[in-house]
This record gives C-alpha cells, structure tokens and sequence, in this order.
C-alpha cells in the first residue's frame, strides 16, 4: 500500500508540475503577444508622425527639404517589420524568392499598392522628392538578372544586409565585404561602359502614368488608383503557399469568410532550434496563413508603406544600395583623392568633384540622407532583434538550412561573399535595388522599377532552381 501511495503522489506532483510550466509558457506566451502588438502599433503611429510632419513642413512651413539626421529615426518603421517578418533570415529569402512562400510578393503588392495611392494622393497639395530611375533597358535587364541571381546566392537584398548585421549575422558580414567590393568594381568600370548599360536604349524616367500621355496630378493619381487597386488584389487573393485555394488568401482570412489555418511547422520548428530565445507568438504568427496573420499584416504592413511614402515626402525616395558605392568612394578618397574625385562614378553619388584642378569631397552633396538611413537599418534590426523577436545572434556561426541540404557549409562565407558581390554590382548597373526600385520606384509607378522587378525575379529563380535545386510544392518547402 505504501508503494502505491508513493507512485500515486509522485504522479501527482508530475502533473502540478507540468500544468504549473502550462501556466509558465501561457503567460510567457501572452506576454510575447503584448510585446510584439505593442512594437506594432508603435512603429504605426511612428510612420503617421512622419507623414503628417513631412505634410506640414511642405504645406505650413513651405520647406521641401528634412534635415540629414531625420534620416537616423526614418528606416525604423521600415526596417522593424522586415526583421519581424524575418526577412533577413537567407532560408526565408530563399523560399519567397523560389515562389515557395508568396508572403514577401503579398507585402510588396500591399505596400507598393497602398503607397502608389497614398504618395499621388498626397502629391495633390505638395510636392514629394520623386526619384524615378531612367529606363535604360540593357543595364535594367541585366542588371536585375545579376542582382536577383546574387540574392539567390546570397538569401540577402543589399538593405536585408544592414538589418542582418544589426540583427547579429555572421554571414551578413562577409555579405557586406563582396557589396562592397561588388559596387567599388562597378564604379572602377562605369566610365568606360555607360555608352552601353545607361545610354543605349534609354527612354527616360517614364512612369505607367507618362507613357499615356497623363501628366496632370489629377490623372496621375487616377492612374494610380487603378494601378494600386491591381497590386492591392494580389495581396488580397493570392494564396501564401502553392496549391492553396483563393479562400485561403489574406483577403478572405481578414474578412472572415475563411477560417482555414495552414501552419508552416517545419519551418516553425527550424526556426525555434535557429533562435531558442525568439518571440514565441512572432515565430508562429509569420509562418501561417490564417486570420490572425492576416490581420497583422494590415497595421504592420501600413506602418512599411506610410515610411515608404513619407521619406519621398521628407527627403527623397528610400534606397539601400548607394551607400555601398559611397562608403568606397570615401574610403578611395582617403587613399588617392585625385584619381577618386577624377572617377565618373564617384562625381554621381560620391560627392567628389575636381574643381580648378582641386579634388574636393561633399560627402553628402549627391547621396543626401541614404548613408543615415542605413544605420538606421542597422538599428531598426538591432532593437527589433533584441527586444522583440529576440532573433538577436550574437555573430555566433550558423549555415542556413537551405544551403546546408544543397552545398557543403563550409562554403556558406563564399556564397554570401559571392552573392553579394554580385548583388550589388547589378543594383548599381541598373541604378537601384529592392529598396529605390523594387520598393520606391514601383510606389512612383516607374516602368524601369517594375522591369527590374521581374528580372530580379527570374534570374532569383534560375539561381534558386538549378544551383540551390529548390522546387515549388504545395507546402513550400524544399523536401
């Protein structure tokens, strides 16, 4: 009898036990939720801040320019939700850029779609520093193609780069290295083959709006009406996984009208052993098609897209990739000031001129605000990393799930290196990246970005399919 007795209470206290941790983990969990939705609506009302400053200082104010430093605080509400979304992660990158996971094409039709309405609407009563890229076609085509055969290399955009490095990525620096190098060749070229990539077919900075012959604000934004209202749709009904129904797209989930919940478990617990400390909620909310992502997609989503139109508004258009040019610039000015301030690429984006014989260097002359928002990417993956999805790595050493089924590891440096390098030299052939084009310039309608679009989008799935040997199926997932 007492033998059972003693098995009967240790049962007992096994059980009190595991419904205490029960209670342990729920309130854990809640408190991760509360977290995450208080970042969330932070960074919202952080991004109408800026919108209605950047209204005011046109309409009350009459300037049209912000001061530089602004440009420390404006990357935030742009790069906190890429590091939430977990954008930064190569095997994320991946998967969406193989068109296993249609999530980032779902943003990038909310944003681009949203802000496309929201930048013309607000260009009725002021004046926003448009930066619509010329459509040259060689170096849009083959620049897009380099650039997305880089990320698919890489699993980094040049702004993914700063996030990642704040967000303590190992690999993210080797990836800085080749962008750096990858951007200074393009530069060291640039004067002897702009004939070709800049000036052969090169029809102007036309947006869908000017190749009708529509240039009045009022028309323009009528255009845009109708161009957001298609990208709006694709955020609306394209499914997040292959294979799944219309009834499971973020449009039917927000409304209601589907309860179905697909959850990305081996994703979920890939990214638990990668991160053991990570926001619990977070982890599992970005992996899912259901209400609740959804939902989250919508003020998390517009918090992106108000930042995105209120830089234009503020300063000029949000951009990445320039400061990588410029940081060579810089660094070749230190070292050789006549041959840098004598570099036809340098005298573009450097701030380096030679006058009456004379190297000068006006750092911030042609580039504006771009190197102060970089940091603030920098920051923006920092304090997400840190305090909210706590993803934050500490540079300790990891391979991507991904690159280690196809390749061996211990390559992993040479292909962030490598993608990299050529990340960047393709963005600076076509004179933007996922940020000034793909981002800024399809929120101005501009016929160059949205070439350059696709192009990235092929050459990523080429790289993707037959180098990384990734295939769509109905849970997007490589098996």
């Amino acid at each position: 009898m007492n033998q059972l007795t003693y098995i009967f209470t240790q049962a007992d206290e096994i059980m009190n036990k595991n419904m205490d941790n029960k209670i342990i983990e729920d309130a854990s969990y809640k408190k991760d939720k509360y977290i995450f939705w208080k970042a969330v609506y932070a960074l919202l009302i952080l991004a109408l801040s800026l919108l209605i400053a950047g209204i005011l200082m046109q309409v009350v104010f009459h300037q049209t320019k912000a001061p530089l430093l602004l440009g420390l605080i404006v990357a935030l509400p742009l790069a906190i939700p890429l590091e939430l979304w977990n954008f930064t992660d190569p095997d994320t990158l991946f998967r969406v850029m193989a068109f296993q996971d249609r999530f980032l094409m779902v943003c990038f039709g909310f944003a681009i779609g949203v802000g496309a309405i929201l930048l013309y609407l607000v260009a009725l009563f002021t004046h926003p520093n448009f930066g619509i890229k010329d459509f040259f076609v060689p170096g849009i085509v083959i620049g897009g193609l380099i650039f997305g055969a880089g990320v698919g290399l890489a699993g980094y955009f040049p702004g993914t780069i700063w996030i990642a490095l704040g967000q303590g990525r190992r690999d993210a620096i080797y990836a800085a290295l080749g962008g750096l190098l990858g951007a200074f060749s393009w530069s060291v070229i640039f004067g002897n083959v702009k004939w070709f990539f800049w000036d052969t077919l090169n029809f102007g900075p036309i947006t869908w709006a000017s190749i009708f012959g529509i240039t009045s604000k009022i028309g323009v934004f009528l255009v845009s009406l109708i161009f957001g209202t298609i990208l709006i749709a694709v955020f609306l009904l394209l499914p997040r996984y292959p294979k799944e129904k219309i009834k499971n797209s973020c449009g039917y989930h927000m409304l209601g009208k589907s309860k179905n919940k697909t959850t990305f478990d081996l994703v979920i617990n890939e990214d638990f052993e990668k991160y053991p400390k990570a926001n619990r909620y977070l982890t599992r909310l970005i992996n899912e098609s259901s209400i609740e992502n959804a939902r989250m997609t919508i003020p998390l989503g517009l918090a992106f897209t108000i930042t995105a139109v209120a830089v234009i508004i503020l300063h000029q258009i949000f951009g990445e990739s320039t400061t990588f040019s410029w940081i060579g610039a810089q660094l070749s000015y230190l070292v050789n000031p006549n041959w840098a301030a004598s570099n036809a690429y340098f005298q573009l984006f450097g701030g380096l001129h030679i006058v009456n014989g004379v190297p000068i260097n006006l750092p911030f002359s042609e580039i504006g605000w771009e190197p102060f928002t970089d940091l603030s990417s920098f920051l923006g993956g920092l304090i997400a990393a840190t305090l909210i999805s706590r993803r934050y790595m500490g540079f300790k050493p990891q391979v991507p799930k991904i690159w280690s089924r196809s390749h061996n590891p211990k390559y992993r440096p040479i292909g962030a290196f490598v993608g990299a390098f050529m990340v960047l030299f393709g963005a600076r052939m076509a004179n933007g990246c996922a940020s000034g084009h793909i981002l800024s310039g399809d929120i101005q309608m501009a016929v160059s970005s949205f070439v350059f679009m696709m192009f990235v989008l092929l050459g990523a799935w080429i790289m993707l399919r037959y180098f990384m040997h990734m295939k769509i199926n109905s849970w997007g997932y490589t098996k």
